[in-house]
């Protein structure tokens, strides 16, 4: 007996653990190859032996043959230092870039969470409708079998029977591609998280954030300071275009200088070493050609940056009317349903002389197709919810947090 009872506990512990709960799903953006991927070319730039450059751009061992005389042979060493400017621009640029690197993850961060938060409204609202489903099939199979049972009296019509045998495979029908869609939700789930095919999935609607918390949350958003992740990525690429146009500005040719050594001045009792020096006067530009491409992708970058600017403004703005108006019909759409007193009705039919029990029953179908509606509805909420939330520049916030929990739990990395 005590083995039994240890094998049940042992049982109910494994199937807990084994669930996958949606601070883990949406932990799992962490593990994505291209975040690792910024990572690791964030902490390659972190060395700045990696871009800095020598004070030394070339270095030349020459040697030259005098008269063609092998008794006369000359030895020289080139050098032609590096630009001073060259240089620093070097530095600024990739620090620039690093500094992008790091805009560049926290957008990829935020696309990749908004795409498992779309998962999970997804498996959450098809478990909700194949309930619904389920019930609204089994009403028509009532429906049928009242049907049957009234064959011999004055309620039973032929043509409702046909209608309703033909509505009963509409209903399996709806229910097998119901079945069809959890099977590709639970797939999206597994190839955002492989680790999710061997545990189970339970998100129940009554864990997600209830509206009115959902509500205070986009106002409480909305009158706080934007954060401006998009539009600091796209500030950042105009930044970078213009380091880049500095760089090449300031890669020109500084000059050289030269050491030789002639060996045969020795017997004309001369010093056989001799030094020269050359200055480049950068009267004429070579770069000008690839200048003028980094001018064209500041502007570009610009007109980037203007677009992600107002995007972000007006997609806060009409995401937060859409949710407003979106409440409004779910709670309209809530006090219809409640006001199909089903119970109420049904009591009063049975008070009635010679009432026909499908009433009630097709009052029930009625109430299926409002609540059917009501979760499409809560559907749409959260779907605008979650991308009012990513204009809002929210989502990758640090600390991340789960904004479908009621209490925004902070999701651990």
């Amino acid at each position: 007996m005590r083995l039994a009872f240890t094998l049940i506990l042992y049982v109910c512990y494994f199937q807990v653990q084994a669930q996958v709960t949606i601070e883990e799903f949406l932990n799992s953006a962490y593990q994505e190859p291209l975040l690792k991927s910024f990572d690791a070319q964030y902490d390659f730039l972190n060395d700045k032996r990696t871009y800095r450059l020598a004070p030394i751009q070339k270095l030349e061992l020459r040697t030259e043959s005098n008269q063609l005389d092998r008794t006369r042979q000359d030895y020289g060493l080139r050098i032609n230092p590096a630009n001073p400017f060259e240089i620093k621009r070097t530095n600024q640029y990739f620090r620039g870039y690093q500094e992008l690197l790091k805009l560049d993850r926290e957008r990829t961060l935020k696309e990749l969470l908004f795409a498992r938060y779309e998962v999970v409204i997804g498996w959450v609202y098809y478990q909700e409708i194949r309930d619904l489903k389920e019930e609204d099939k089994k009403n028509t199979e009532k429906l049928l079998s009242i049907l049957e049972g009234q064959r011999y009296s004055g309620f039973f019509d032929a043509e409702d029977y046909i209608e309703l045998k033909m509505e009963q495979v509409d209903k399996v029908i709806e229910l097998e591609e119901t079945f069809f869609e959890i099977d590709n939700q639970k797939r999206r789930v597994d190839a955002h998280y492989h680790e999710a095919r061997l545990k189970q999935i339970n998100w129940p609607v009554t864990e997600m954030i209830s509206l009115e918390r959902l509500e205070k949350v986009v106002d409480s958003i909305f009158n706080a300071e934007l954060r401006a992740g998009e539009v600091a990525y796209r500030e950042k690429q105009i930044d970078l275009a213009n380091r880049e146009w500095q760089l090449e500005k300031a890669n020109i040719n500084m000059g050289f200088i030269q050491t030789q050594y002639q060996q045969w001045r020795t017997e004309q009792n001369r010093r056989p070493w001799s030094i020269s020096l050359g200055i480049t006067v950068p009267i004429f530009n070579p770069n000008k050609g690839d200048m003028t491409k980094r001018k064209l992708e500041m502007l570009e970058a610009e007109g980037e940056f203007n677009t992600a600017k107002n995007d972000q403004q007006a997609g806060l703005e009409i995401s937060r009317e859409k949710i407003k108006s979106l409440i409004k019909r779910y709670r309209e759409m809530q006090v219809m349903t409640e006001n199909l007193n089903v119970g109420a009705v049904a009591t009063t039919l049975q008070q009635i002389k010679d009432s026909n029990p499908m009433a009630v029953v097709r009052m029930q179908n009625n109430l299926i197709k409002l609540k059917t509606m009501t979760a499409r509805l809560r559907q749409e909420i959260y779907l605008s919810y979650i991308e009012f939330l990513s204009y809002a520049e929210v989502l990758q916030q640090q600390p991340v947090r789960n904004f479908l929990s009621a209490e925004l739990n902070t999701i651990l990395k």
